[in-house]
């Protein structure tokens, strides 16, 4: 069987679409559904939520909701048509295929009034080119006085011609979409079109303004509402990148939007635990019998809950990162040991700063330098003083260590070897001792670095009977590059 590294689109029963959702999105999507359900007019709806915190999964677990509750429903990818460089194209023959799914309401002349008028609009729209011709003289000058009037007033006419020629082009395009609309809203008792429109802030700047500005412009007629995901902050600056840096991009963006949502935060803890299962990855802890087993698994699921709960990583990090993990531990035969807490401690290390785990792993960054980073994450920070906290510590602190070992020609004790960050507790440590210690010792930093030491301990006694924590061997297997995966599992 085929191992997935990045995470699989979830499946979207179309009777249940919320029996596989992770992140308990089925409140937010009631109360969108009866928001859109009460709406008259034409709508331009904001559901506003930061990058990568499943946005997509539930614009495609509400549009089934909607098509359930009665909703005609256009699904619209804004990235996947960044391509095709007039949003006006993409959104019109989104629209115009929309119709034609309802053969009951709509005839084939219809349909073929709409795309006309569409393409009227494109015909229209395309800038003409005005230039004085000059015969060949660059010399502008040379032209009289009147030559010129009369070229300017040719092009003033032109313009105000295109200008008229445009709007009623625009006119006739809202008036068949909106009797379209008028149309399939009766058949479905009062019920709006809803243009869902996703991944608005991973297009160009350029693109994702202009789609903003067809939305509102050309396409806001009774019965349908435009529902946008959007990163407001990212859109924010796409606004700014094209208009610069001082533009109330704020102030613009309000402008487009006659509702705002916000997704509100999910249950991190529960999804973490909804994706370890949806990977299977207990599975190798009941296959197998390496180390502690059970206890293993506890100890990964608490290591993974403290760390990857943090709003400061976003949850297609964290998804892509307990996928490859599930990649590891799926790979390795049952008589294989997995190092599952070093395994977890280097990924923990991988996810939250890439640049400097590949430090690390040169013995190019100190172990010093890799906790303080790690913590200095808000929503990591209260979670270095509870056990889970402390045993990263450790782990790093022991790998430290032994990479530290491989500098020193004649090893004769573990306790010969040290490490910054060790050295720092144990100065903490000897501090408190002393008699003339210093006055503003915390202790509770003084026990959390006794409780460091003592798992560095023990783990520095595992290395001395078996030779290793298994550091080196789980960076191998999270990079793929580990001999392990050559063999077929038994």
């Amino acid at each position: 069987m085929g191992i997935r590294i990045q995470p699989k689109e979830i499946e979207i029963p179309e009777n249940d679409p919320f029996k596989n959702d992770l992140l308990g999105r089925k409140k937010p999507a009631e109360i969108l559904t009866h928001i859109v359900g009460s709406i008259d007019g034409p709508c331009v709806l904001a559901i506003d939520a930061a990058w990568g915190t499943g946005k997509t999964t539930f614009l495609k677990i509400w549009a089934q909701h909607l098509r359930n509750e009665g909703f005609p429903v256009v699904e619209f990818n804004a990235w996947e048509t960044d391509f095709a460089g007039d949003p006006f194209v993409a959104l019109s023959t989104e629209l115009t295929n929309a119709f034609q799914e309802y053969p009951e309401n709509f005839s084939t002349d219809k349909i073929t009034a709409a795309k006309t008028a569409a393409k009227e609009i494109l015909q229209r729209a395309v800038p003409g080119v005005i230039r004085l011709a000059t015969a060949g003289i660059l010399d502008v000058g040379q032209l009289v006085e009147k030559e010129i009037g009369q070229a300017l007033a040719s092009y003033a006419e032109y313009q105000l011609s295109r200008y008229q020629d445009e709007r009623e082009s625009v006119e006739k395009f809202r008036t068949v979409l909106q009797e379209m609309a008028a149309t399939l809203s009766k058949s479905r008792d009062g019920r709006p079109l809803v243009v869902v429109i996703d991944e608005l802030d991973r297009c160009r700047p350029s693109y994702a303004i202009e789609l903003l500005e067809v939305a509102k412009h050309l396409f806001t007629v009774d019965h349908i509402v435009f529902a946008l995901a959007v990163n407001r902050a990212e859109l924010a600056q796409s606004v700014k990148a094209l208009y610069g840096a001082s533009f109330d991009a704020d102030g613009y963006l309000r402008r487009f939007f006659d509702v705002d949502f916000r997704l509100p935060e999910v249950d991190r803890t529960a999804f973490i635990k909804a994706t370890l299962n949806a990977i299977q990855i207990d599975d190798y802890f009941n296959r197998t019998q390496d180390n502690k087993g059970r206890q293993d698994a506890a100890v990964v699921g608490g290591l993974l809950s403290g760390f990857f709960g943090t709003p400061d990583l976003n949850l297609r990090q964290v998804a892509q990162a307990l996928h490859r993990l599930g990649v590891v531990f799926a790979s390795l035969r049952d008589n294989q040991r997995s190092f599952a807490i070093a395994t977890v401690v280097a990924l923990i290390v991988r996810t939250i700063d890439p640049a400097l785990y590949q430090r690390f792993i040169r013995d190019e960054a100190s172990d010093q330098e890799v906790v303080d980073t790690v913590f200095s994450l808000p929503g990591i920070a209260s979670f270095r003083r509870e056990h889970y906290g402390a045993l990263f510590e450790a782990y790093i602190i022991t790998e430290a260590c032994r990479m530290t070992s491989h500098h020193i020609e004649a090893l004769t004790s573990p306790e010969s070897i040290t490490s910054p960050l060790l050295s720092h507790y144990q100065a903490m440590v000897e501090a408190e001792k002393a008699d003339d210690g210093p006055e503003d010792l915390d202790l509770k930093h003084v026990t959390h670095a006794k409780k460091v030491i003592s798992l560095h301990e023990v783990l520095s006694k595992n290395m001395v009977f078996s030779g290793e924590i298994g550091f080196q061997y789980s960076v191998e297997r999270l990079e793929l590059l580990s001999t392990d995966f050559i063999e077929e599992r038994t």
